[in-house]
């Protein structure tokens, strides 16, 4: 009898013990989840505005266009 109590203690006691360790676990990768994402998304404005700068980008090549001549009558 006092087996049985122990073994049915134990068990909800590991129970409660697993359930804990995987909602620190999802709650470990939420927090890296929202963190990449703020890397992410900031890196790349930090980024453009660091090593894309206006200055240091050549400008646009002009086409040559074909000049019309009409006659003059």
């Amino acid at each position: 009898m006092r087996d049985e109590i122990f073994d049915r203690e134990y068990q909800a006691g590991r129970d409660a013990l697993n359930d804990g360790i995987d909602r620190g676990v999802q709650a470990i990768g939420r927090f890296f989840s929202a963190a990449g994402r703020f890397i992410r998304t900031n890196g790349r404005a930090i980024h453009a505005f660091e090593f894309d700068a206006p200055w240091q980008k050549s400008a646009p090549a002009k086409r040559a266009t074909a000049v019309k001549r009409t006659r003059a009558a």
